[in-house]
C-alpha cells in the first residue's frame, strides 16, 4: 500500500502540468506584489502568502485525488453541493455582516465564504446530471433539473445579499448548458427564463445600493462621488499608469492614499495596473488566457462526458469571474463585488481556485492515454468512455 501511494505521488509530480501551475503562481505573485506595495496591506500580504502556500498543497492533493471516484459515486457530488448550500444558509443565521452583506462564517480566527464551496458542488453536480445521457439534453426536463441545482444557492445568495455570486452561478449554468449543444427552442426558453429571473430579482431581491451600482454604470455622471465613485477611481488609477506604471514603491499610488477602494480585493487589477502599467496589464491578461487554454486542452482530450463537462465548467467559471472583475475595473461592467481569481486577496477564493485547478489536473492525469501508474493498477482503474 505504501509503495502504491509513493508511486502515485511520484506519478503526479512527473505528470503535473508545470506550465499551468507556473502561470497560476505567477498571477498569485502579482497579487502579492500588489499587496506588498501598499503599507497598509502588509498584514494582508503575509496572510495571502500563507493562503497561496496552502493552495499549492491543495492543488497537489486535488491532482492526486482520482476524479473517477466522483464520477462513479454521484452521491459525493450531492454531498459537496448540499454541504455548501447548508453552510450558505447558516451564514444567514450566524454569519457576520460586513458592508451590508452576511457573507462570512467565522470559526475562531478563520473566516469562511461558503459560496466558494458551492461553486465546486455546482460544477460537480452539473457534470453528474448532464453526463448521464448527452442525448437527454434535448429534453427540457433535464435542463430544468440542472437549473434547480443553481437556483437554490442563487436564491440564498440574493438574500445575503450577494449579487456578484448570484450572477456568476447563473451565468455558469447558462453557458455550460448552451455550450453542450441544446436545441434552439430550448435556448430560447432559457433566455426567457433568464429575463424573467432578472426581472424578479430586480424587483424583489436587489437592495437599493445594488440598483444604484447598476444605474451608476449606465449613467456614471449622475452620482460621481457616490455609487460611481469606485469605478471612477479605478479608471483614474489605470489611466494614470502609462506604459510602465508608476512603480511598486511609488508614494502616491491611489491605493496607498486610500483613493482606490477595495484595492486588495475587488479592484486589485486596477491597483496592480497602476503600479505596472500597460505591460503589466497585458502580461496579466496573457497569463489568464494561458491558464484557460491549458484547461481547454484538457477538456478536449477527455474521454467521458462527466470529465468533459466538469473541465468545461471550470473554464467557464474562470472566464466569467475574470470578465466580470476586469470589466468592472475598466468601467465596462457594473460593480458586483467579485474577486479576480489568483490575483485578489482572499483565503476561501484562493484555496478553491487551486482546488479546481488541481481537479482539472486530476482529469488530465487520469485519462487513459496519460495514466502512468503501474500496469497492474491501471487495469482496475481504466476509464471506460
Amino acid at each position: 500500500m505504501l509503495i502504491f501511494f509513493v508511486d502515485r505521488i511520484l506519478a503526479i509530480v512527473r505528470k503535473t502540468d508545470w506550465l499551468l501551475l507556473a502561470a497560476a503562481l505567477a498571477l498569485s505573485a502579482f497579487g502579492l506584489m500588489n499587496l506588498g506595495a501598499i503599507p497598509d496591506h502588509r498584514i494582508l500580504f503575509i496572510k495571502q502568502a500563507v493562503f497561496v502556500a496552502v493552495g499549492i498543497a491543495v492543488f497537489f492533493a486535488a491532482a492526486a485525488f482520482d476524479y473517477r471516484i466522483l464520477r462513479s459515486v454521484p452521491a459525493l457530488s450531492w454531498w459537496v453541493w448540499g454541504g455548501g448550500v447548508a453552510l450558505l444558509a447558516l451564514v444567514m443565521l450566524f454569519g457576520r455582516t460586513v458592508r451590508g452583506a452576511a457573507n462570512w462564517l467565522y470559526v475562531g480566527p478563520l473566516s469562511i465564504d461558503p459560496i466558494e464551496l458551492v461553486k465546486i458542488g455546482v460544477l460537480l453536480l452539473l457534470a453528474t446530471t448532464l453526463a448521464k445521457s448527452h442525448s437527454a439534453l434535448v429534453f427540457f426536463g433535464r435542463v430544468a433539473l440542472s437549473a434547480m441545482i443553481v437556483l437554490v444557492p442563487i436564491g440564498i445568495a440574493l438574500l445575503r445579499p450577494d449579487l456578484g455570486s448570484a450572477i456568476v452561478l447563473g451565468a455558469l449554468w447558462f453557458f455550460v448548458v448552451v455550450t453542450l449543444g441544446i436545441p434552439f427552442r430550448t435556448t430560447v426558453l432559457l433566455l426567457l427564463l433568464v429575463a424573467i429571473t432578472a426581472s424578479v430579482g430586480w424587483t424583489m431581491f436587489l437592495h437599493d445600493y445594488q440598483k444604484e451600482r447598476i444605474t451608476a454604470f449606465i449613467n456614471p455622471e449622475a452620482d460621481p462621488l457616490g455609487a460611481a465613485y469606485q469605478t471612477r477611481q479605478a479608471e483614474v488609477a489605470i489611466g494614470s499608469a502609462g506604459l510602465s506604471g508608476r512603480g511598486l514603491a511609488a508614494d502616491d499610488l491611489s491605493a496607498g492614499l486610500a483613493l482606490l477602494p477595495e484595492s486588495a480585493t475587488d479592484f486589485a487589477f486596477a491597483s496592480f495596473v497602476e503600479q505596472t502599467g500597460l505591460w503589466g496589464a497585458l502580461l496579466t491578461l496573457a497569463l489568464f488566457a494561458f491558464v484557460l487554454v491549458r484547461m481547454e486542452r484538457v477538456a478536449q482530450m477527455t474521454t467521458n462526458t462527466f470529465s468533459g463537462i466538469f473541465v468545461l465548467g471550470v473554464v467557464v467559471l474562470f472566464t466569467i469571474e475574470m470578465t466580470l472583475n476586469i470589466g468592472m475595473n475598466l468601467g465596462m461592467l457594473p460593480v458586483t463585488g467579485l474577486p479576480l481569481p489568483l490575483l485578489s486577496y482572499g483565503g476561501s477564493h484562493t484555496l478553491v481556485t487551486f482546488a479546481l485547478l488541481g481537479l482539472v489536473e486530476s482529469v488530465r492525469i487520469n485519462q487513459p492515454q496519460l495514466l502512468v501508474l503501474n500496469r497492474e493498477s491501471v487495469t482496475d482503474l481504466a476509464v471506460r468512455p
